[in-house]
């Protein structure tokens, strides 16, 4: 979870930075009026975008992540309407949230993509979980 949140941090910094240089750049000259007696140049010149891993897309890992959403919503809806248990709910979240962790672990050792084999057997634990779910029902 430490990475997800220095990625958030990271991507929300690098956005504010694009953003402030932009929206000085396109009509805050007054500064620059005064010196020189002209405007031809602006005094902070715009940053171009910069681009962070949260902007490349990787299908594998969005996969991943939306099955086990997906995942938590029927845990929670089964919950919900006292299909599960309060225990078993808890037991089922804490197994998809070790497969985010080992999915999001694996993603940040190979620059956000995960590698076929990983892959599989992530989808695999998903779909064992999902069969599992409704066996306790």
């Amino acid at each position: 979870m430490r990475s997800t949140f220095k990625t958030i941090a990271f991507a929300t910094i690098a956005l504010s930075l694009a953003t402030g240089g932009a929206f000085a750049a396109s009509g805050h000259q007054g500064a620059a009026i005064g010196m020189g007696g002209h405007d031809s140049e602006p005094l902070i010149q715009p940053t171009p975008a910069i681009v962070t891993p949260t902007q490349v897309h990787k299908p594998r890992l969005s996969q991943v992540l939306a099955e086990i959403r997906a995942t938590d919503r029927k845990i929670e809806r089964d919950e919900a309407m006292h299909k599960l248990s309060a225990s078993a709910a808890r037991k089922y979240e804490g197994e998809a949230s070790s497969i985010r962790s080992h999915a999001l672990a694996v993603a940040d050792m190979h620059r956000g993509a995960i590698p076929k084999a990983t892959f599989l057997r992530l989808k695999g634990d998903i779909r064992e979980l999902n069969r599992d779910v409704p066996r306790m029902s």
